[in-house]
């Protein structure tokens, strides 16, 4: 019994290592694409793929939603990448009142660049691993994904229960 403690602890933080060790290789081995920064690409990409459903552009709300990120974030992010002609701003055609962002053309060439880069860099991965491996791991992390879905959820329950009682 005290030796499967002991083996859960060491796993556990076995775990911990390697997720600091994937949070910080994910973007700070990568080379930015045109100096933008993470979290500049990830924006681009968001709205690039918000504009298939949406191709006037999303509202700043619509984004910040997406992203999960406070909408000052966004706000500040769009001005910067609007300054360097990625993204541009309008208004919407049925509510002058409100404001459109989409990609320019720029920004649709550096975020199809990102893409490319980001295929590259997994189609490389898979080739060291082998296919096998790749298909497992991407189980594995669907699995946590699940996992840590599933955990936001009970907290949202347990508050939600505290809360009515």
């Amino acid at each position: 019994m005290k030796g499967d403690h002991l083996h859960n602890n060491s796993t556990a933080s076995e775990l911990i290592r390697v997720m600091r060790q994937l949070r910080n290789i994910a973007w700070n081995n990568r080379r930015p694409i045109e100096n933008c920064t993470p979290a500049e690409t990830m924006t681009l990409f968001c709205i690039g793929r918000g504009m298939c459903a949406h191709p006037d552009g999303l509202k700043a709300s619509e984004l910040s939603a997406m992203m999960n990120v406070a909408s000052p974030t966004i706000t500040q992010t769009v001005n910067v990448l609007t300054a360097r002609g990625l993204l541009e701003r309008s208004a919407d055609p049925s509510d002058r009142r409100v404001v459109r962002i989409k990609l320019t053309e720029e920004g649709a060439r550096l975020t199809q660049l990102a893409r490319e880069a980001m295929h590259a860099k997994m189609t490389a991965l898979i080739g060291y691993l082998g296919d096998d491996r790749a298909k497992l791991l991407v189980e594995l992390l669907d699995d946590v994904y699940a996992f840590y879905q599933g955990e936001d959820s009970d907290e949202t329950q347990s508050t939600t229960t505290k809360e009515g009682e």
